[in-house]
């Protein structure tokens, strides 16, 4: 979760602008200020990921803010939020990363947030070897150090012997970690089967093969349910 504070002079418009935030489930809002320069002596100390600023304010304005804020040792994503156009080539002198009128749109503030997000999140780079074990469907996630090959599990100094299917559907989940497979999809694309009817045989297969990530120290990756009832391989 992303980390921010909040500068306006507007109380109001902090309230809303934190209620919206709230709802996207990816920022925790660290404080909020009225008082640009209160906020600049706790930035250091809070060390938010981003500063979402107002830019007309009494105390001292966003652009001034954020022209001070470039000398200090903690480097942040400064988002403007505005309700004035004509301050954009001065908001982006000072390296904003986005600049958004008011009244927020949002959908436009939630893209923001993600783009962020992604950008302080990869995903884990995955990276397909020909050569570990010749004739093995074999990957090597580099970031997590694991190793998937022969219908083992290598994860640091951890190896998990697995079943065949438990192997195919933990290969299949971790080449494919971007999104979430319904149960009877991921039957049909394992099995090779009509999935109907049949899906408890895959089910009995993930629960195994959860315990049995859950049983690695400090579990660098698991399965999850998420929405829509599909399964994803999620790293931490």
């Amino acid at each position: 979760m992303l980390k921010a504070i909040i500068v306006d002079d507007e109380v109001l418009a902090i309230h809303l602008l934190e209620s919206m935030l709230k709802t996207s489930n990816m920022i925790n809002v660290l404080a909020t200020f009225t008082n640009p320069k209160e906020a600049l002596k706790c930035i250091d100390v809070l060390k938010p990921d981003i500063l979402f600023l107002d830019i007309e304010m009494a105390e001292m304005t966003g652009i001034e803010l954020a022209s001070k804020i470039e000398s200090l040792s903690h480097k942040m994503d400064v988002i403007f939020v505005t309700a004035y156009e004509h301050y954009a080539l001065e908001a982006f002198d000072v390296q904003a990363t986005d600049y958004i009128l008011k009244p927020i749109d949002r959908n436009r503030l939630f893209k923001t947030i993600e783009r962020l997000y992604k950008r302080r999140n990869p995903a884990p780079s995955i990276q397909f070897s020909e050569n570990v074990l010749p004739n093995e469907d074999a990957i090597i996630i580099n970031t997590l150090h694991f190793h998937i090959y022969s219908g083992k599990v290598s994860i640091d100094d951890t190896v998990l012997a697995l079943s065949n299917k438990e192997f195919q559907i933990l290969l299949f989940l971790a080449q494919n970690s971007e999104q979430a497979f319904p149960a009877s999809e991921l039957y049909q694309l394992i099995w090779d089967e009509e999935s109907i009817g049949q899906t408890q045989s895959l089910r009995v297969h993930i629960s195994n093969l959860r315990k049995k990530l859950d049983a690695i120290p400090e579990q660098p990756a698991k399965i999850v349910m998420t929405r829509g009832s599909g399964y994803q391989l999620v790293f931490q």
